[in-house]
């Protein structure tokens, strides 16, 4: 039953406006407090489920926590905004959704700029997404899909300041980007062992990561796989862009990027970072090689020579193009006789001919120690025939392309029939599964080997302590590729 409240102004604007604010009195409110405070919350017991039926404002001092597990239907067009702190902690799951999920969506969650947001264990579908005003945000081990853009229009979640953080969790099927910033807003996400698929499906010409400039602090994207729907042509994969100057840094490693329109792009003024250890593949949704299809595209971004961007340890294949350099270009690093580069191009290209890269800019390129053409060992003229750089056209930059490692680098994917490698990406301490007995040896890009022993049957946990790179695993029965992260 409801408190009987007493008769106030206050009162009567909540039942001519029918939302409800919360007494900003500076205590912490679970759902079945406000079930208490509140016609809008109710508890339904056929379906155990509470019922919020008008908009909800938690106000700047109060707190809402959910530590228990529950299922709150929104009714459509309805919105919670949040000024003080929410705090979604479960044990197992709290779930926000419509009245009638897939045909009506209720408007979102918006987190005003003071407002201190936790999620974990949290699961919202079929709303308007989550706008963030707010700079302190956390969310781990959650999901945001089937958001229609509502309240938040730029991303699933949208942010406008801050350092956010976003880790094991899901976006699939947003009518929008998963997450997203403003080209002027300086936000650095960290956003690490995500699982995307088909996020924008309203095919905007935006990607399923878009965000801004990074500001003082790089945005990292690590760890993530990232799914496109071969039926948007539009939809690339992940950009870290700084449009109009603002200071930018990525760093964007060790993700699996696929079937999207493009794989990574970083591009605009002011801009550095590090594309590290990637596996890009089939990034070829668009079909006109003018519009798209870059595994890596590096664009408009006229920098201070201070400014590098290192792409390293990449696998590239089936793009239209493998890695571009665009117009003003940047000052990109693909390896040096330091540090080789180590990544992997196959069957990228257009019309008939393979770019594993184009520099189409004015800036040399350095890129010794990597593989140009994969499961060959090339001459010098057939990797020239896939890059385009000064040798093409005077005007461009000149590429040194020498040191070529396929013959360490070309090997086959992680899983075979007798040999089973994980987790991969791993910190150095992973688990061999191996029907047969046999000795293994861990060699380095360069063939340096770096550790050996002797497998059992079964299973096998490996502690190298490897440095981050990508190595080389041998058996008696399988060639497998390591990343350590």
């Amino acid at each position: 039953m409801k408190k009987t409240l007493t008769f106030s102004l206050a009162f009567l604007g909540q039942l001519l406006f029918a939302q409800y604010t919360t007494p900003n009195d500076g205590k912490t409110y679970r759902i079945s407090d406000l079930d208490v405070l509140t016609d809008i919350i109710t508890f339904d017991e056929s379906s155990k489920q509470y019922l919020l039926t008008d908009d909800l404002i938690i106000s700047s001092n109060d707190i809402f926590l959910a530590d228990t597990d529950y299922t709150l239907v929104i009714s459509e067009g309805k919105l919670i905004t949040v000024a003080g702190k929410i705090d979604i902690n479960a044990p197992k799951e709290v779930l926000f959704t419509s009245d009638h999920p897939g045909s009506s969506y209720f408007k979102g969650i918006r987190l005003e700029e003071g407002a201190i947001a936790t999620f974990n264990h949290f699961k919202m579908i079929y709303g308007g997404g989550i706008r963030s005003l707010n700079e302190t945000f956390t969310m781990d081990n959650s999901e945001i899909s089937y958001q229609y853009g509502g309240t938040s229009t730029g991303g699933a979640i949208n942010f406008s300041r801050g350092n956010p953080i976003i880790k094991n969790s899901t976006f699939k099927f947003n009518k929008t980007p998963a997450v997203g910033s403003g080209a002027n807003q300086a936000v650095a996400l960290i956003f690490e062992n995500n699982h995307l698929e088909g996020n924008n499906q309203e095919n905007s010409n935006r990607p399923q990561i878009n965000m801004g400039p990074s500001g003082n602090n790089p945005t990292v994207i690590r760890g993530n796989t990232i799914i496109g729907d071969r039926a948007l042509t539009r939809v690339g994969g992940v950009s870290v862009s700084s449009l109009l100057g603002v200071t930018n840094e990525a760093v964007i490693e060790n993700n699996t990027i696929r079937d999207n329109r493009y794989g990574i792009t970083i591009s605009g003024s002011n801009s550095k970072g590090k594309i590290i250890g990637n596996m890009l593949e089939n990034n070829n949704v668009e079909t006109n090689p003018a519009n798209g299809g870059s595994g890596i595209s590096i664009y408009l971004a006229s920098n201070p020579t201070t400014n590098i961007i290192d792409i390293f340890d990449n696998q590239i294949r089936g793009s239209l193009w493998g890695i571009t350099n665009i117009e003003k270009g940047a000052f990109i690093n693909l390896g040096t006789t330091e540090r080789p580069g180590n990544n992997i191009f196959s069957n990228n290209g257009n019309g008939g001919i393979v770019y594993a890269l184009y520099n189409n800019s004015v800036n040399n390129v350095s890129a010794i120690g990597n593989c140009w053409i994969e499961n060959q060992k090339s001459t010098e003229e057939e990797v020239e025939n896939v890059i385009v750089h000064q040798k093409d056209n005077s005007t461009l930059g000149l590429v040194d392309y020498s040191d070529f490692l396929c013959s360490n680098l070309s090997t086959s994917e992680i899983t075979s029939k007798k040999v089973t490698l994980f987790p991969n990406p791993n910190n150095g301490t992973f688990t061999i599964e191996t029907k047969e007995k046999s000795p293994y040896q861990i060699f380095d890009v360069n063939g340096r080997l770096v550790k050996q022993g002797e497998l059992k049957t079964g299973k096998n946990t490996i502690q190298t302590g490897l440095s981050k790179g990508i190595y080389i695993l041998n058996t008696n029965q399988d060639s497998s590729k390591i990343i350590v992260k």
